[in-house]
């Protein structure tokens, strides 16, 4: 399971409408807002595509400029091959 520490951009004094927007955005939560017009935000996705595509939904809220990944991490990720996520049987 993917998950992204992103910073939203805004424009500055639209940082708290912006948190309030992404917080309804399923799989966004919200982790702080800050007073030069950005918000810090995790998100959390079954796979890297629906992730994208939350980042997309981030990107057309109103007043946001930009959304840059700050942290991505897999997390529970089963792959074929060696226990401890090798290609190593």
């Amino acid at each position: 399971m993917p998950i992204s520490g992103v910073v939203v951009s805004c424009r500055p004094g639209r940082e708290t409408e912006v948190a309030e927007q992404a917080r309804l955005v399923p799989g966004v939560e919200v982790h702080a807002t800050l007073p030069n017009g950005q918000v810090v935000a995790v998100i959390e996705a079954p796979s890297v595509h629906t992730e994208v595509d939350l980042a997309s939904q981030l990107e057309q809220l109103d007043a946001v400029i930009s959304v840059q990944v700050a942290y991505h991490n897999f997390e529970d990720v089963t792959q074929e091959g060696g226990a401890d996520g090798t290609d190593e049987a």
